[in-house]
């Protein structure tokens, strides 16, 4: 078909068959947000010695908080704190003279003050660039803790990170929770046990998810660390907490405490520190989101990273507690050779088998994420020249791409696929789709009989 006129670089196409289906990646993103340095590293900032007693950093105006080294070659520390030189008004003052010629130059290694402009959404591929940015691994910077677990124990490809303010408020996770809005993750996490930021994560994960949003969100919490599993009516429990939210995209872990081993940055020697369930289950979402595939269940896997005390067994772990537990829809772990095993991976909403399982509510959520992109991709800008015609060349590509799901194990079962063209809306093509989920064996149910 020829056109006598076409807008410059665009190009008219008339939709006669379905396009190739190409689905989009399943691969989560997490989203934590918590604490970490407040001060930014300088390596080897180059300075060139003035005429007067002083000398001004990069960053003198944000706020010097200490040198870690200077000297007169990068790498070099010879020049020596309180002898050569001091930190005066975030100015290097020489206070020897002779050290530095005018116009020499030499080299700083330090620490200043991060603006609270840098308190913003950010995106990381490696741990090394989190070390670089938000500080050590240390239990200062819980932050900087669930990168090393993410990229070196659960191998993800990519982690978000919002930092907040030490002595963090319930605003600053609020304000935190807008920066990710908009962004393509898929698992926001905060880094406290506050109750009432964590009605602020089920009331964002949940309006995110919404059609009309359409970031399908979830988001995984836990107590401070010795909370009872206790009972519904106490709201102080574990099982009061996970009862008071009843969500398909919360999680709410069982565990209150565990012990994360890092190497002291200043002795070079492994130490540890006890973390509560907020970090716990910021870890599990973390290894969650490592798996490729939408449907993937946890259960009866073993995640490392956190290592949970064996002697809160008869507290947590014991048979009972975790019947209490999980018929509270708390999701369960116990300890297991020094590490975590997944014993239910559970949703806090316990009303259907279907609100009730993670890997049921993550492949929804990979599908209906899916599902928008490809229309989209594939139709918007289409020209409808013939109704009927149109309809069904929708129809057969939405056929194909849920032939792709099932071929894939995304699902166990096509069910219906509709498209129709409603008569007062002429732009707007609607479609439907239903499917049967992957269901994971969670019982064994068996009877015997003894034959004579």
């Amino acid at each position: 078909m020829s056109l006598s006129y076409r807008l410059p670089g665009t190009q008219i196409e008339e939709i006669t068959s379905p396009s190739s289906v190409n689905p989009s990646s399943p691969q989560r993103t997490p989203c934590f947000i918590g604490t970490a340095s407040a001060y930014i590293t300088v390596t080897n900032e180059e300075v060139t010695r003035g005429s007067g007693l002083t000398d001004s950093l990069a960053y003198t105006s944000s706020g010097i908080y200490e040198i870690i080294r200077c000297g007169s070659q990068k790498g070099l520390g010879n020049f020596v704190e309180d002898t050569h030189f001091t930190l005066v008004a975030n100015q290097i003052l020489w206070t020897s003279t002779g050290v530095m010629d005018e116009n020499a130059k030499y080299y700083v290694t330090y620490k200043y003050i991060r603006p609270t402009t840098d308190y913003i959404y950010k995106e990381f591929y490696s741990y090394e660039d989190v070390l670089a940015d938000l500080g050590d691994n240390i239990p200062g910077n819980p932050l900087v803790m669930i990168a090393n677990l993410s990229f070196r124990y659960y191998n993800l490809p990519k982690i978000a990170t919002v930092q907040v303010p030490v002595g963090e408020t319930i605003d600053d996770y609020t304000e935190a929770l807008d920066l990710t809005k908009y962004r393509d993750v898929q698992t926001p996490v905060c880094l406290t046990t506050n109750p009432l930021v964590q009605s602020v994560v089920v009331a964002h994960v949940t309006e995110r998810s919404l059609p009309v949003n359409g970031r399908y969100r979830m988001t995984y919490l836990g107590a401070p660390v010795g909370t009872p599993v206790g009972t519904e009516d106490d709201p102080d429990s574990l099982r009061g907490l996970a009862a008071a939210i009843k969500n398909e995209r919360v999680c709410f872990v069982n565990a209150t405490r565990g012990l994360y081993y890092y190497n002291d940055p200043d002795t070079g020697e492994q130490a540890s520190t006890v973390v509560n369930g907020s970090f716990i289950a910021a870890a599990i979402a973390a290894y969650r989101d490592s798996f490729i595939y939408p449907a993937a269940s946890l259960l009866n896997k073993t995640v490392t990273g956190v290592e949970l005390y064996d002697e809160d067994y008869d507290d947590y772990y014991s048979e009972y507690m975790l019947t209490l537990a999980g018929s509270s829809s708390l999701y369960l772990v116990a300890p297991s050779g020094g590490y975590m095993k997944v014993i239910d991976d559970l949703t806090t909403d316990n009303s259907t088998v279907e609100r009730n399982n993670v890997n049921i509510i993550t492949a929804k959520d990979y599908i209906a994420r899916d599902v928008a992109i490809q229309m989209d991709r594939t139709f918007i800008g289409s020209l409808i020249k013939n109704r009927p015609q149109y309809g069904g060349v929708v129809l057969n590509y939405l056929k194909t791409l849920f032939k792709t799901y099932l071929n894939n194990n995304v699902i166990e079962q096509v069910g219906d696929l509709k498209v129709s063209l409603p008569a007062d809306r002429r732009d707007t093509c609607n479609i439907y789709y239903s499917y049967y989920a992957i269901y994971v064996n969670k019982l064994i149910d068996g009877t015997y009989s003894i034959l004579l």
